[in-house]
């Protein structure tokens, strides 16, 4: 039955059916399933995919985005379910600063990291799109941040990712902070020429490797 729901949401998912996703997802949590087993096997991994098929170009930015959508829809159902499974707030998995650089105004990436982080009981500001530097490195100082996320997918926007590096030394609090950066106009070589200590391909994989940050500085 659980291989069954999770193909659904994936089927529902690729195809753009908001209303669908969030019946199966119900269904899928009435019928006994974990919510973040249904969000990482069943709408984490399908979104994963789609991301996949638009960087293959098999599929536009207007169908990623329906898709999106349609995850999120299953994923505000989890989130709930996951705050009122909550005897007590507890102490955040971690906080984390995220937004999309000055001169881009992308947001789907973020908007998924953001949805499935907060799913998953991490306490995440998102500044939004369009945002300088220093924003960013204000919000962390203003939040005691561990991790700092920045998207670019324009190739114009994406120096303001190295200024972000300059404004955390600058605010002394670049030590005590990661940062991690992704979309379209970024990658490895890039994140080590200005200094940041990560890189994420897509929004899973982003998800991933903040969860792994925020564990291994729990040990």
């Amino acid at each position: 039955m659980a291989v069954n729901f999770f193909e659904s949401i994936r089927k529902a998912i690729l195809d753009y059916d908001e209303e669908a996703v969030a019946k199966l997802v119900k269904e899928a949590l009435e019928s006994g399933l974990s919510p973040l087993e249904v969000m990482n096997k069943g709408l984490a991994k399908a979104i994963t995919e789609v991301g996949n098929l638009f960087g293959e170009e098999k599929i536009f930015l207007t169908e990623l985005m329906l898709a999106a959508n349609a995850c999120i829809a299953g994923v505000e159902i989890v989130k709930r379910k996951i705050l009122e499974s909550k005897t007590e707030a507890g102490k955040p998995k971690g906080v984390i600063v995220i937004g999309t650089v000055k001169g881009d105004i992308h947001n789907i990436g973020k908007d998924i990291v953001k949805a499935l982080l907060e799913a998953s009981g991490f306490e995440v500001h998102d500044i939004g799109i369009d945002q300088p530097a220093e924003n960013f490195a204000r919000k962390a100082a203003e939040v005691n941040a561990d991790i700092v996320a920045s998207s670019a997918l324009l190739t114009t926007s994406r120096p303001q990712q190295k200024i972000i590096e300059e404004k955390l030394k600058e605010t002394g609090i670049r030590e005590k902070v990661k940062t991690i950066i992704g979309g379209g106009a970024t990658d490895r070589e890039w994140a080590e020429e200005i200094g940041c200590d990560f890189y994420a391909v897509d929004a899973s994989e982003g998800v991933r490797i903040i969860r792994e940050i925020c564990e291994a500085g729990r040990r």
